[in-house]
């Protein structure tokens, strides 16, 4: 009776987001969004950010870890949109942002946080990407950047923390982002900046400014999005800022992100 009660209120929630929202298109289902709840994929099938959004803060029901678990899921399945349906990949990593950009969500889940971070700031920089959204994409890696340069989700892993800057830094100088949002590049810059001579980052990773310094340093020219050490880079592609080649980015073995890298079971 338990189990078609919870079915129940999947189905409900499900049927509520679609109508909310319009039905779209059926594409097939990456294997990230087989793992999601079916309100959650329901949601994400829509597109929207704010369905996305909504269904998360319903399904987790206050619960901050449950949240940040579920927001991991929701950019995990953004990423394998990026070269089949780049508008909704972004619109997804937005939604999973927004959720982890609070401090409470911070403070009790940093590796799911700071994973959040590493995929959006990877999806803003695809030429994909910037080529259908750059507007979007200049909120994205703002955002991401922010979040990954927090205390809390710094120190769960400064290595893909910086990768995060690296990443955020190259896709505002697009030039076509630039052109959608002129004052990204210098909310990132800032951002940066300020990490470089953070205290508390400084002291988690001794080699921090000089890493924040570099990607300022660096020419941005045409290249792809690096990955964080634990994943594969993706080909190169032209029309891609570069992103800088950065000293001393070993994955530290006692971050609080490598402890927890299995990946995340469905809820």
């Amino acid at each position: 009776m338990k189990f078609l009660r919870s079915v129940g209120v999947a189905f409900l929630v499900s049927t509520a987001f679609v109508g909310a929202y319009g039905t779209t298109t059926a594409f097939a289902q990456s294997p990230g969004q087989t793992q999601m709840p079916p309100a959650l994929r329901a949601a994400f099938n829509t597109g929207n950010s704010n369905a996305i959004q909504q269904a998360i803060q319903v399904l987790s029901g206050g619960n901050s870890t449950v949240a940040a678990s579920l927001a991991q899921q929701v950019a995990a399945a953004a990423e394998e949109l990026v070269q089949t349906n780049p508008p909704a990949a972004i619109a997804a990593a937005q939604a999973a942002l927004n959720v982890v950009n609070d401090t409470v969500i911070q403070n009790s889940a940093a590796a799911a946080a700071n994973n959040v971070a590493a995929i959006s700031a990877r999806i803003a920089a695809s030429p994909e990407v910037i080529q259908v959204a750059p507007a979007q994409v200049a909120q994205v890696a703002t955002q991401a950047v922010r979040v990954a340069t927090s205390p809390a989700v710094y120190q769960a892993n400064p290595t893909a923390s910086i990768q995060v800057a690296a990443n955020s830094y190259a896709a505002v100088n697009d030039p076509a982002v630039a052109t959608a949002s002129p004052n990204a590049v210098q909310q990132v810059t800032s951002v940066i900046n300020q990490a470089s001579s953070d205290p508390t980052l400084n002291s988690s990773n001794t080699a921090n400014a000089g890493q924040m310094n570099a990607i300022l340093q660096q020419p941005q020219q045409q290249q792809t999005p690096q990955q964080t050490p634990q994943q594969t880079p993706q080909q190169t592609q032209q029309g891609q800022p570069q992103i800088p080649e950065l000293p001393d980015l070993a994955p530290d073995p006692d971050s609080e992100l490598q402890k927890n890298a299995s990946d995340t079971r469905p809820i």
